[in-house]
């Protein structure tokens, strides 16, 4: 990999003190991360999906880098956005249920490294979790909680998108750097996705009354399928996995204007471009959907491209382990920003081999007590209230729950996670699951 470090090296020559002969030192990138919330990496046609949900995303991933496999340390928007903004783990950041429910001030994000260094700083977002009152907003000078005007069910990409390029325009006008962060929710439930794309990708002959029914479907009606209170039929299931599909393509089309929008507005070249998403999505697959309750790889495999300035490195693809935490320090080495030693984060330019992806997902009492409501006295909710460890370590993924179930995939040769393979766990499973010790291979029983 050392080709990598010495292409990684010449493109960060551009944005250096002396640069091109120049004494004067050139300006930094602006920077512009979005998070598709709640897409998943096997649903994006960039990673090979047979339907074409992201051609926006393919056309970027030509002139950037795909990193076809990315993952998530957790299946909630809270510490995953946390690890984003701020290159450490859930157990390092804290931001955990088990913990506190909100990111600690004291903590560096990046929106305050780079708001230091003389960025201009800009949030706007479509989920409620992004927000003051959940520490992520630390460090943006500007904070646009788009959710709070516009549709219930978050068709309101085209909308943020229009105010983040007005703002990003009036920052390049003022010859200011800027960071901007976008936050779209279409993929997240309900599944309401625009007539055209619902037409795209739902059979004709299917019945539509099916897909209404799933499309007034809320975040709790979903929690009580998991639940077993109330079971989604397979028709229901196929529909809400058409739908989802759709809600993907959709927000495709909204990025791909707001790409060719920051290209017509001279924008683009000199801006480091991220996109990515913070969990996935379960439909169908271990009999749950949504994203509470596992750590599998519907869960936490995610889509990464990211367009280096000038588009450099275009067309590159690569399978080595790539993590949310990792898109910290990335940033600070495009822009030429020291980092700190003691992230869990490493750049995204160096070296990607023998890496591992860990993850965690605490209980939820109080979001399985909500659902229930008042039928929580009668009901036994036990079989979803565990923690949930994990670690990929670029072939197995290992996933431990807190009742002692340990299971192990080959992603390799069973990327749906369908034949778990045999594990035995030796001492303290947790300490298999640490971040600071890898899995060990004696754990494991073909």
């Amino acid at each position: 990999m050392g080709w990598v470090n010495s292409i990684a090296v010449l493109m960060m020559a551009a944005f250096l003190p002396g640069a091109c002969g120049s004494d004067e030192p050139a300006p930094r990138p602006n920077v512009i991360l979005l998070v598709m919330d709640t897409t998943r990496a096997d649903r994006c046609s960039v990673n090979g999906y047979g339907r074409p949900t992201t051609p926006a995303l393919e056309a970027l991933a030509r002139e950037g880098i795909n990193f076809r496999n990315t993952w998530s340390p957790s299946g909630w928007a809270g510490p995953a956005h946390a690890s984003i903004f701020t290159g450490f783990l859930p157990e390092n950041h804290g931001f955990r249920r088990s913990n506190r429910s909100y990111l600690d001030p004291g903590a560096t994000t990046l929106a305050e490294r780079l708001k230091d260094e003389g960025y201009r700083t800009a949030c706007l977002t479509t989920n409620p979790i992004v927000a003051p009152e959940f520490g992520l907003v630390q460090g943006f000078e500007s904070y646009f909680p788009m959710h709070l005007d516009g549709d219930p069910s978050y068709l309101t990409a085209q909308a943020t998108h229009r105010k983040a390029l007005d703002w990003a325009v009036r920052a390049r006008d003022r010859g200011e750097q800027f960071f901007l962060f976008i936050n779209d929710m279409e993929a997240h439930s309900p599944y309401a996705p625009p007539d055209s794309f619902r037409e795209q990708f739902r059979d004709p002959l299917a019945d539509p009354a099916i897909a209404r029914r799933v499309m007034a479907l809320s975040s709790d009606d979903l929690g009580e399928h998991n639940l077993g209170i109330s079971r989604l039929t397979e028709e229901e299931i196929e529909a809400l996995s058409d739908l989802y599909d759709a809600e993907i393509a959709g927000l495709d089309r909204a990025i791909g204007h707001f790409i060719a929008e920051l290209r017509r507005n001279e924008l683009l070249e000199d801006t480091l471009l991220i996109i990515t998403s913070d969990h996935g999505e379960n439909l169908g697959e271990r009999g749950l959907v949504e994203h509470m309750f596992c750590l599998h790889r519907s869960i936490r495999h995610v889509p990464l491209v990211i367009r280096l300035p000038g588009g450099t490195r275009g067309g590159e693809v690569t399978d080595e382990v790539a993590r949310l935490e990792d898109i910290y320090p990335t940033v600070l080495e495009v822009c030429g920003i020291s980092g700190s030693a003691d992230l869990d984060g490493q750049s995204l330019l160096g070296d990607l081999t023998d890496r591992r992806a860990w993850a965690t997902m605490d209980a939820s009492p109080r979001v399985i007590s909500r659902i229930l409501g008042e039928r929580a006295e009668t009901s036994d909710p036990k079989p979803c209230e565990f923690d949930y460890r994990a670690v990929f370590d670029g072939r197995l993924h290992w996933i431990y729950r807190s009742n002692g179930q340990v299971e192990v995939f080959d992603i390799l040769t069973d990327p749906e996670e369908r034949k778990p393979l045999k594990a035995i766990a030796s001492g303290s499973p947790r300490a298999v699951f640490s971040p600071r010790k890898p899995p060990e291979t004696g754990l494991l029983h073909h």
